[in-house]
Parts: C-alpha cells; sequence; structure tokens
C-alpha cells in the first residue's frame, strides 16, 4: 500500500508487488449488463440504472484484501450494493471474515420524484421513502441474497462464479460419421468440406480447413481439441500421432460400420484413457450467505436538547462500528445508563461511570477477547491514568457529553 500526498488530498494506491493489474479486463463475467443489471433483476425483480458485474467488483476487491480475511471495506456510494455482495462471495470462497459498511442516501429519481410530488407526496413520506434507492434496491438486494430468497419466500434462481476450481475426470467424446458411402474417395475438397461441418458446444468451428492436405488421411493438431480420421485403413498411423495428445477431447471417426467404430473408440480409449479437467465450482443464489446485516438510518439531533447521559443507547451502534463491528450489535433495551459494558463477543467495552474502575478493570482482566476500551470522562488525566491501568492497546476517551464526540472537526476546551 502506498500512500500519497498531491495537493490538499492524500490518495492510498493498493498495489500487489508480486501481480501488477491489467489495465484492460476482457473476462465475460465483467460485462454489466448479463452480471449487473441482469442479475439485479433476479434478485429484486427490478432495475437499476448502470449496476457493476459482481464480478467485476469481486476481483478488484480480491486484488487489494485476497490475504487479509478480517479486512474491513468501506463504500460511502453503494449504489445497488454490489460491494457488499461481492465482499459475502468472496467470504464464503475463502472461508474469510471480512466486513463491509455502505452508504447510501434514500434519492428517488427525477421522473419518479415528479410523479410523487403530482399525488402529493413529499420526502419523508412512507409512500416517497419507499422509492428510494436505498429501501427499494440496496437493502432487498443484500437481504435477499443473504438469505437467498425474496420477502414473499420465492427461491433465487441462478449461480454464481467462484474462484474456486475442482477437478473432475471426464471421458472423451467420440462421433461416427457414418453418412458418407466411400470413406476412402473422399476428395480433398470434401474433406474440407466435413471438417467446416465440425462444431464444439459452443458453436465454434473445431478445425481450420487449412489442415486439410490433398494426401490427408487424418488430422491430428496440438493447437486444436478436435481430431478425425478419414480413412480408417490408417488408424495404426492415426493412434500413433495421438500418442501424448491429452489435450484432446473430440475424436470424429469416418466409417460406415459401427462394429469398426466401436473398435476404434476401444483403441484410443486404451490409448488415452479419461480425462481430467479443470471446473469452475458455481454456488447456487439460493444458498445464500453465513453472514449478518445491519441497517442504519443516519437521523440528525440537536445536542443541546438532548439531556447529559441520555444518549448512550444511540451512540452504541458507533461505538460498535468503530470498534470493528465485530459479532451481532450489542443493544440496550433500557434509557438507564449503564455504569460499565463489558462485551467480549463483539471485542469492546466501555466505562461510563469512572467511579467504578477498580470493578471494571478486574473484569476486563477476566476476559480475553477485549480489544478496544472507551472511558467516559471529561479529564484527560483520568483518561491516561485509566489506560495506564489496563493492558490494552486501543483506547478512547469519550466526553460525557457524547455527541461531542462525533462532530467533525470539533474541538474542546481542556
Amino acid at each position: 500500500m502506498f500512500i500519497e500526498k498531491r495537493g490538499n488530498r492524500i490518495e492510498i494506491i493498493l498495489r500487489r508487488e508480486s501481480e501488477p493489474p491489467k489495465t484492460v479486463w476482457t473476462d465475460p463475467l465483467y460485462n454489466a449488463e448479463a452480471h449487473g443489471t441482469d442479475m439485479l433483476k433476479t434478485i429484486i425483480g427490478g432495475g437499476f440504472s448502470y449496476p457493476k458485474s459482481l464480478y467485476a467488483v469481486h476481483d478488484a476487491l480480491l486484488f487489494a484484501v485476497s490475504g487479509k480475511k478480517n479486512a474491513l471495506i468501506v463504500d460511502f456510494f453503494a449504489g445497488s450494493g454490489t460491494t457488499l455482495h461481492a465482499v459475502n462471495l468472496l467470504n464464503v470462497e475463502d472461508n474469510g471474515n471480512r466486513r463491509c459498511i455502505l452508504v447510501t442516501n434514500n434519492e428517488v429519481s427525477d421522473a419518479e420524484s415528479k410523479a410523487l410530488r403530482e399525488q402529493g407526496y413529499q420526502p419523508g413520506d412512507p409512500e416517497w421513502e419507499k422509492h428510494g434507492i436505498c429501501r427499494s434496491v440496496t437493502w432487498p438486494r443484500i437481504k435477499y441474497s443473504i438469505l437467498g430468497k425474496r420477502d414473499d419466500g420465492t427461491i433465487l434462481s441462478g449461480e454464481y462464479y467462484t474462484n474456486q476450481t475442482v477437478s473432475k475426470e471426464v471421458e472423451r467424446s467420440f462421433y461416427q460419421l457414418g453418412f458418407i458411402d466411400n470413406p476412402t474417395e473422399l476428395t480433398t475438397n470434401a474433406k474440407k468440406q466435413l471438417v467446416s461441418l465440425l462444431r464444439g458446444k459452443d458453436g465454434k468451428s473445431q478445425l481450420p480447413q487449412s489442415l486439410v492436405k490433398a494426401d490427408s488421411k487424418f488430422i491430428v493438431s496440438d493447437k486444436h481439441s478436435a481430431t478425425i480420421l478419414f480413412d480408417v485403413n490408417a488408424v495404426n498411423e492415426w493412434l500413433e500421432a495421438l500418442e501424448d495428445q491429452d489435450h484432446i477431447t473430440d475424436f470424429y471417426i469416418v466409417v460406415k460400420s459401427a462394429a469398426t467404430f466401436k473398435e476404434i473408440k476401444a483403441q484410443v480409449s486404451n490409448l488415452l484413457g479419461p480425462m481430467n479437467v479443470t471446473l469452475q465450482v458455481k454456488r447456487p443464489m439460493s444458498d445464500g450467505f453465513p453472514a449478518n446485516v445491519e441497517y442504519f438510518k443516519l437521523g440528525f439531533l440537536d445536542k443541546n436538547s438532548v439531556s447529559l447521559g441520555q444518549q448512550f443507547r444511540e451512540i452504541l451502534p458507533l461505538l460498535w462500528l468503530k470498534s470493528g463491528a465485530i459479532g451481532r450489535r450489542p443493544e440496550i433495551n433500557s434509557d438507564e445508563e449503564p455504569d460499565m459494558l463489558i462485551l467480549p463477543q463483539n471485542g469492546f467495552a466501555v466505562l461510563v461511570d469512572e467511579t467504578k474502575y477498580a470493578e471494571f478493570a478486574k473484569k476486563i482482566s477476566e476476559v480475553n477477547n477485549i480489544k478496544v476500551v472507551y472511558f467516559v470522562t471529561n479529564s484527560e488525566e483520568a483518561f491516561r491514568e485509566m489506560t495506564d491501568g489496563i493492558k490494552i492497546k486501543n483506547t478512547y476517551q469519550l466526553y460525557r457529553d457524547y455527541i461531542d464526540n462525533f462532530v467533525l472537526g470539533s474541538r474542546r476546551d481542556s
């Protein structure tokens, strides 16, 4: 990772030294229509303007965090939610535990805005908000893709392509071309016409006509996965040419006799045996992902109208996020401020009442998973003393007026 300062802007450049990225990505999986627009329609049944291909985002993330299974990815312009979707796919591929934070507004399109206003709706109305990008696209996409089904219970169809592969033994394919009356009398042009008819499963020609020569009794090529035997009288020469040609998958034999065809097929099978192929593993969309997701609506509070000690419950999700968003988000059901919170399942703890420090420090020493500690105190000296008394590297001071901690660019007099 390289950090460069350019004027008033700081640029962070991610790069793997051993494998620099290509400047042009041509994999068909990067097609935004097939694996962006069409995939989104498959999941939520609706459209979105220019969603990215899931696999383009997946591979961009893979480049940056392939060896970082606990990475935290933040997308401040979430759009349809492709980034989080890609993180979930990446996690199931390598058993990772990467987390992702999406930030988006709930803006409606210009056309929808005009139509809603004509109907008398305004921003903030439930009817207006349900058409916003977050409510109608981002959130349902993430929810359905994780569950593998929609709210109405219908199961997602389709499959994901993964970067996992599996080796599988498959039989080679043999084809009898028995519609030719006199194979030994085939002319060069006739052989070329016959070769032009050979098509693979993708519909593409398997052998170029340029390989056909005037005296060709068969065609075997190091560069092509198909071969053809024009003259069964040359079978021994053909078999000799086929030795070590393990890449050949399709064998065409021009012969009218089914018995002769079976005999030659057996000879080739004994010579080359079955074929090991590497296949890309696919994951059914219906399987969903083993992931949790939390949905937050960011609002505004007037700090002058909020009494001390009554907003701890509201900032607890922010403390959870700052601590790494580990485990299920903790909640406080009571409006009453707790003396302390020790949450090993979330990796952090909070001392709210500093007079309870001794008890807090003792409890902290008895658990192993606390990585972050917050001390609520207005005294920087008390904060330093409490920090020195525990063996936790990451500690933070929270002022009693909690909102001040989250005001951008704020300064507080000591």
